[in-house]
């Protein structure tokens, strides 16, 4: 009897798990297409095909509680990429990994969930609360140390951490600048022929200095 309460419990937990991360989804849809102040919650239930009220249940504060979720998961996502892929690096390929980087930081921002999240995080910054905004800057900022320590770990014989951090500063400018400008102002879902080619010879360029 007690395995098959436990089981039926599961059971459960995966359907309102299930059901919570559907109710997110179609949210980070409608943030998209509509923009957030136009999005109603009743649309979102319609969308989400769940009885009216059900999306309070498992946000209680309403739209204003899914948006925290879905900037903190951006914040996540992007941190996550860039300390699997610098736990990888080597002194020897370093501008190929920085450059692997800014590929892979593209990928997650330029297509599906990870570009939904980035245009719903920027268009709505003037409404991110004091928390959403520490989430944001941390996220930059987490990348750009680890890249930095990644960086004075390999070449510390060649470099003190100050340069290192200047580097690093200098390289997530220059990903946040042609990532900007091509998903905000160009709105390119696909990185125009030629950007691979400019960001290795920025880095190249920037990696001269140690």
């Amino acid at each position: 009897m007690k395995k098959q309460l436990s089981g039926a419990t599961k059971v459960m937990t995966k359907k309102s798990d299930q059901q919570r991360q559907n109710i997110i989804a179609v949210s980070r849809e409608l943030f998209t297409e509509k923009g957030y102040t136009e999005t109603s919650t009743r649309e979102i239930n319609e969308r989400a095909g769940i009885a009216e009220g059900l999306l309070y249940y498992y946000f209680p504060k309403g739209k204003r509680q899914l948006l925290d979720v879905i900037v903190h998961e951006g914040v996540e996502d992007r941190v996550r990429v860039a300390e699997n892929l610098t736990a990888s690096w080597t002194r020897e390929n370093m501008e190929e990994n920085i450059v692997g980087l800014f590929e892979n930081m593209w990928q997650l921002l330029g297509d599906g969930i990870g570009y939904q999240e980035f245009i719903i995080t920027i268009r709505n910054r003037s409404m991110l609360s004091d928390e959403q905004s520490a989430w944001l800057i941390a996220s930059f900022e987490n990348v750009q140390k680890r890249i930095a320590d990644t960086v004075f770990a390999l070449t510390r014989e060649e470099t003190t951490h100050e340069e290192a951090t200047q580097l690093a500063n200098a390289i997530m400018a220059t990903f946040q600048k042609v990532i900007f400008d091509e998903l905000l102002i160009r709105n390119h879902r696909a990185l125009p022929a030629g950007t691979y080619a400019f960001i290795a010879g920025q880095i190249h360029m920037l990696m001269k200095l140690i």
